[in-house]
């Protein structure tokens, strides 16, 4: 490999790294600003979607990577799972704006006016 490929390599995985870093301040961030009904709600519905994927996966025979036969590769904590849930919501802020201002430590109301384009039909 030559210098130039290795300082490629090297400066590809210092950008890497400094985005994981910022993902996990900015997750951090919302974290501190929901309050800790809003943080429980979060977690709960977090782990039961992760659970539920993870058991729909075996139930469809997929027994590989993630399933009941990969014993590497188990559940995480929750605090793991809550944690890839709000970065996944912070990069995806069109569908979850409530979830992104958080994480940029603004409090947003969720009232009628304030409904993102799949809600406004409903009531």
């Amino acid at each position: 490999m030559s210098d130039v490929d290795s300082e490629l390599m090297a400066g590809l995985a210092r950008m890497l790294a400094a985005g994981q870093q910022r993902r996990a301040a900015r997750a951090q961030t919302a974290l501190e600003t929901l309050r800790s009904y809003e943080r429980r709600i979060l977690r709960e519905a977090a782990v039961m979607g992760y659970v539920l994927g993870y058991q729909s996966g075996n139930l469809d025979g997929r027994t590989g990577i993630g399933g009941p036969l990969d014993k590497n590769n188990r559940i995480p904590p929750d605090s793991e799972i809550l944690r890839r849930v709000i970065e996944h919501c912070d990069s995806t802020d069109d569908l979850y704006p409530f979830l992104a201002a958080a994480c940029d430590r603004r409090r947003r109301s969720i009232t009628k006016a304030r409904r993102w384009p799949g809600e406004a039909g409903a009531r």
